[in-house]
């Protein structure tokens, strides 16, 4: 496994999947993403590897680099090649999502609170069935999701043990990186004049100084990419890489154990987007791998933030990709199982669901959560 560490030089612009027309009136801005979703990565990548293997910008070597750019099409098209990621780095260490089963709000006595998500005891008629939904272990109110907020190794270890999170140990997304907006014209060359409608703004990412993008790939051929650059995302930002012959730091899995019921109860946390087909799983479905296998016992609950819609640019077919709704880094499934399968359990933790996973979708964590009125 190695490492590709990408520092930017100047800004980062990572657009998401609504239209960008610049002849559109009604275009306002076109805000980036951070991190970016995975091929945009992948995509820079490979053609960074193409690169110092003698790519003369036509036919690479495919044996090595795969012969395909639409990661709709699934992990064939990357040949041997398998990443996982992309993860910010900060200082130099991977930073998490937080996982959206961690809230924060207000005590009885107006005190800070931050506490976590888990099925209730009792199911609740819902348009979906009966249902046990996620509810505050705490006492309190105001409770809302630690969305923009990340976890180094460390924390994410305690978060997904159960164990107590103070504000302090999360970074909030504008430690990582700032918006810049970026205002441009389109000009008429054959005129010397600006075009109609020649107006448009971009609003980039400006990361931190100590702020970096990394990918794990495995099967990466025998090539130098070390203080090598390379564009990436729209408009061909820069960065230079660092090679790493190690893979990114996983937060340590947590000790799993049965409740007094016997049952053995897990939580499976995204840190990168799932593409889990059209119909996302719901209570008392399953989770699959990527090669089919199934994730021990079955779904109770669930916390799912807003679908990612994802699509991109197949430069084979020079066309645009039609969006994907993916399930979002940070959602959390509650799972129960037999007592007897928590090694299988674990053996889950840094694996991946859903399509796409040689692409780098889909990479979960294992957790753990305990019925009502047991501690973690």
């Amino acid at each position: 496994m190695t490492t590709l560490v990408l520092h930017p030089l100047d800004t980062f612009f990572f657009r998401d999947g609504r239209p960008y027309n610049q002849d559109d009136p009604g275009q306002v801005e076109a805000a980036s993403l951070f991190p970016p979703y995975p091929p945009t990565v992948v995509g820079a990548v490979r053609a960074a590897v193409a690169r110092a293997m003698g790519w003369p910008g036509s036919a690479w070597d495919t044996a090595a680099l795969g012969d395909g750019v639409n990661w709709q099409a699934g992990d064939r098209s990357l040949g041997r090649l398998r990443f996982s990621g992309p993860y910010i780095l900060r200082s130099g260490e991977p930073l998490y999502p937080a996982p959206l089963n961690l809230v924060a709000g207000k005590d009885e006595g107006g005190a800070d609170l931050i506490t976590y998500l888990a099925p209730s005891g009792q199911a609740l008629d819902t348009d979906i069935g009966a249902v046990r939904l996620p509810t505050p272990i705490k006492a309190g109110r105001g409770f809302k999701t630690l969305e923009g907020r990340w976890l180094d190794a460390k924390a994410m270890a305690l978060a997904l043990s159960g164990a107590a999170l103070t504000s302090d140990q999360m970074v909030a997304t504008s430690l990582l990186s700032q918006t810049e907006p970026r205002i441009g014209i389109r000009r008429d060359t054959a005129r010397r004049t600006t075009a109609e409608r020649a107006l448009y703004a971009a609003g980039h990412v400006r990361p931190a100084q100590d702020v970096a993008l990394a990918i794990d790939v495995k099967a990466l051929p025998d090539v130098a990419l070390s203080g090598n650059l390379a564009p990436i995302g729209g408009e061909g930002r820069s960065v230079w890489i660092e090679q790493r012959d190690h893979a990114i730091q996983l937060p340590r899995v947590p000790e799993l154990t049965p409740g007094k019921d016997g049952f053995l109860r897990y939580t499976v946390v995204l840190v990168t987007p799932a593409d889990l087909d059209d119909k996302w799983p719901g209570p008392g479905e399953r989770l699959v791998g990527s090669t089919g296998e199934v994730l021990p016992g079955k779904i109770v609950s669930a916390c799912t933030g807003r679908a990612a819609m994802v699509g991109g640019w197949d430069g084979a077919a020079r066309a645009p990709l039609p969006l994907r709704p993916l399930i979002p880094a940070g959602s959390v499934w509650f799972l129960e199982t037999r007592a007897e399968e928590a090694e299988d359990v674990q053996s889950w933790h840094g694996r991946a669901i859903g399509r796409s996973t040689g692409w780098g979708f889909g990479r979960v964590l294992i957790g753990r959560w305990a019925a009502a009125g047991e501690e973690t």
